[in-house]
């Protein structure tokens, strides 16, 4: 199997975990990987992510360019491509709209995980980026800013990015950041 086949199989596989776990509904997100220096593979645009196939996985450059497929790239790409370019180690990228951790953004410029032992750990305060429209530049440049300070933020009103060293590291900062983000809920619905 070719390297290209590889990361589009772990696309669709990284894809399929993130509807399972209700991060992701409909056409929402997008996932990308690294493949050298200058290009990395994404999904394409208005692609549902729980049912990926090869084809609606593009490589792209860093400057924009399709190098392979001939579907529309993600509205983010530009978003991708600006914290690719900024971080050298990232090597993997999830823009997920998880149900919890963006309400927990929309009245706020940041996310207290304090209180709890692995969101003190793994977290403390996740940034809130304020609303910029999905696609545009001001938004991509950002949330690279914010990838910069830290391997997750919460867009505000449009999800969270994460990015790690691959796409499992992507996926378990989502996942555990939604996790927290329910049981402070629970908490304050419940026990105040």
């Amino acid at each position: 199997m070719s390297q290209g086949k590889n990361f589009k199989t772990e696309i669709i596989l990284f894809g399929q975990f993130l509807y399972r776990k209700n991060l992701v509904a409909g056409k929402d997100g997008n996932i990308s990987i690294r493949k050298d220096s200058r290009s990395f593979f994404i999904t394409a645009s208005g692609i549902h992510k729980g049912f990926l196939k090869n084809e609606q996985i593009l490589e792209m450059d860093l400057d924009g360019k399709v190098l392979s497929g001939n579907m529309k790239p993600s509205t983010e790409t530009m978003l991708h491509m600006e914290t690719y370019r900024r971080i050298p180690e990232c090597r993997a990228i999830i823009h997920a709209h998880s149900p919890w951790a963006t309400a927990a953004g929309l009245r706020n410029d940041h996310v207290d995980l304090t209180a709890l032992a692995e969101g003190r750990l793994l977290f403390g305060s996740v940034e809130v980026v304020p609303y910029r429209a999905p696609g545009t530049t001001e938004l991509a440049i950002l949330s690279a800013e914010a990838a910069v300070r830290s391997k997750i933020h919460i867009l505000k009103a449009h999800g969270v990015v994460s990015w790690g060293k691959n796409l499992m590291d992507a996926f378990c900062l989502i996942e555990a950041l939604e996790q927290n983000i329910k049981i402070l809920a629970m908490d304050r619905l419940y026990f105040r």
